[in-house]
């Protein structure tokens, strides 16, 4: 089992942030005020109570933990994806940093471990996709995942091998 130590210090900061990573690449998918109050709510719950495989508990539990501590003591996030520019995707910086937190899991977890890792990311994109109903009007109509989100997960999926 991986643990903290065998990491750099920059590629557990890319692990720390990997699930607030999976849920923001979801939430600016399909982007509206109301609905990204909902959906990072649900990622908030969604680190509150972790239910990663059981092959990536450890690793979850502790990334988990060190994301606590750093909010309590508010450091900043130096492997943050970079702001994107006028004219660019704001999307592309996140799918970069999942990128690389896939190819730091592969290449450091076992089989096993990485692959529930990334399992447990796409649940949390998928619970915070799930998080708001798009094109209701105050919760009437529309639909759970809007094809958006959905053209999102697919992409994570791809992206996480799964």
């Amino acid at each position: 089992m991986a643990t903290k130590n065998d990491f750099t210090a920059e590629e557990w900061q890319l692990l720390t942030l990997a699930p607030v990573n999976a849920g923001s690449y979801i939430v600016t998918a399909d982007l509206t005020v109301i609905g990204a109050i909902r959906e990072m709510k649900a990622l908030g719950k969604a680190l509150e109570d972790p239910t990663p495989p059981a092959a990536a508990q450890e690793l979850v539990a502790a990334i988990i933990a060190d994301a606590e501590v750093q909010a309590k003591n508010k450091e900043e996030n130096e492997t943050a994806p970079a702001p994107a520019k006028e004219g660019e995707d704001v999307r592309e910086p996140i799918r970069q940093a999942l990128q690389q937190t896939a190819v730091l899991l592969d290449a450091k977890c076992t089989p096993e471990e990485a692959a529930g890792f990334k399992q447990w990311l796409r649940d949390v994109a998928q619970a915070v996709a799930e998080a708001d109903k798009e094109g209701s009007h105050f919760g009437i109509g529309g639909q759970r995942v809007s094809d958006k989100e959905q053209t999102a997960l697919a992409e994570l999926t791809t992206l996480f091998n799964l």
